[in-house]
């Protein structure tokens, strides 16, 4: 369990160190250091699973739960707000119904709903934390030098590397946290991290064309994501829980099939296919890790 809240937490914390770091050769060092430190980690991960099989994690931490949901309620702000300011209004429209929805029902009725285990790790959840803490990581590095030619390209532009950096990790540990959670309040919270974050990349350049892109892109993640959020609501009434684990074993209709749907949209399988063709504006490094290594499969793991 340890190993894997610090590849979820430790990610995070090169992410604030790279925020404020502004010469090429700290970066060039932390990010070399923390690629090794994370597909080390992962690897010590898979160990540890198949010298002791499937393992459940009974972390409860009520303050984690609240953590997520003030996280929640700022992204949902953040959407509405730039939503509106350039005139994407499907974007901030969703944000304005799933993200009340799910914290109205954390505070009225989860606290009822037993969970078990918040985290379960199987051969499927090993196989993806692999992929990101591996090639995650190797593209993290291969980003420095493409991201030193992309500024040097747009010397008229400012220089935002500090920002991808950062963003880039923050990504690596969402995604450790949604292939690990089985709570799915908590994977929820995961899942949106994540859309919220390709939504930041495939806009990194601000032109008229990657933003137009930027929001299709979040809002197609965002009907998966009210769909999650709807299922999320409809297991708690029907089936009395929210571990995926046990929504899944029962085999109840509407609330799979509305998991179904965050996964068709997350891995841009028809018809929302459209979406992931104009992510390929983002810089190569963001295309490679979210939409061809890591982000598309999170929809191909759930659905899985």
């Amino acid at each position: 369990m340890g190993t894997i809240l610090f590849l979820i937490g430790f990610p995070i914390i090169i992410a604030l160190i790279l925020l404020v770091s502004k010469g090429d050769k700290v970066r060039d060092v932390v990010v070399k250091l923390a690629a090794i430190v994370i597909a080390a980690a992962s690897i010590v991960v898979a160990v540890q699973y198949f010298k002791s099989g499937g393992t459940s994690f009974e972390f409860h931490a009520e303050f984690v739960n609240y953590i997520m949901m003030a996280i929640e309620a700022l992204l949902a702000i953040y959407i509405i707000i730039i939503g509106i300011k350039h005139k994407k209004y499907l974007a901030s429209l969703f944000a304005v119904i799933q993200t009340p929805l799910l914290i109205w029902f954390e505070l009225t009725k989860a606290h009822g709903i037993e969970v078990r285990s918040n985290m379960y790790v199987d051969r499927l959840s090993i196989i993806m934390i692999l992929i990101i803490g591996i090639i995650g990581s190797l593209i993290t590095v291969y980003a420095l030098g493409y991201m030193k030619d992309f500024q040097h390209h747009h010397s008229d532009q400012p220089d935002r590397r500090p920002w991808f950096f950062f963003v880039m990790f923050i990504f690596l540990g969402a995604m450790v946290g949604l292939v690990t959670s089985n709570n799915m309040i908590w994977m929820y919270f995961f899942w949106e991290v994540t859309s919220v974050i390709s939504f930041l990349l495939i806009g990194y350049t601000r032109t008229e064309e990657a933003v137009n892109n930027s929001f299709r892109a979040l809002w197609m993640n965002l009907v998966g994501g009210f769909g999650f959020a709807i299922a999320i609501a409809v297991a708690a009434a029907t089936l009395g829980t929210v571990q995926l684990e046990a929504v899944v074993q029962t085999g109840a209709v509407i609330p799979v099939a509305l998991l179904a749907l965050a996964g068709l949209t997350k891995s841009a399988q028809l018809p929302f296919s459209s979406w992931l063709l104009g992510a390929m504006v983002a810089p190569t490094p963001s295309s490679a890790l979210l939409h061809s290594a890591t982000m598309v499969k999170a929809g191909v793991f759930l659905l899985i």
